[in-house]
């Protein structure tokens, strides 16, 4: 049963969490269930972490049943004399196994930024429409 306030590890080969936090397996601390925090829960919420855990749903085949729940993963301090960022993920029960008394590597920010807060989605993008230009 996951639990609202604890860490856990994502589980499995996320190519996804790979290129964004720089390991497949990073930990998140769990906030609450999806339907607690959004209105409709992530399906009826247009925030970026429930837009990327949709892409996520199609691409990696993730499954339909059980429950979703919304935390952050923890990144690296950016600078020596910064603090640890938080990032907000939405992720399937089933994505998730605690992480009791284990040494937690956090995960490193250095992919995230404005530009590229989500490789998988910028990657897999539409290219820009072309306008024409006036003949007048």
């Amino acid at each position: 049963m996951i639990e609202a306030g604890k860490q856990y590890r994502i589980r499995g080969n996320s190519d996804y969490f790979r290129e964004k936090y720089g390991i497949p397996t990073p930990i998140i601390e769990i906030k609450d269930e999806d339907t607690e925090l959004f209105e409709g829960g992530w399906r009826a919420h247009d925030g970026p972490a429930c837009t990327i855990y949709g892409w996520r749903n199609g691409v990696e085949l993730l499954t339909v049943d059980g429950k979703v729940f919304y935390g952050h993963v923890f990144c690296a301090p950016i600078t020596p004399d910064s603090h640890p960022i938080g990032l907000g993920e939405v992720v399937h029960e089933s994505e998730l196994e605690p992480v009791d008394g284990e040494e937690i590597e956090l995960a490193t920010s250095e992919n995230i930024t404005f530009e590229k807060s989500d490789p998988g989605l910028i990657r897999g993008s539409a290219p820009p429409k072309e306008t024409k230009e006036s003949e007048d």
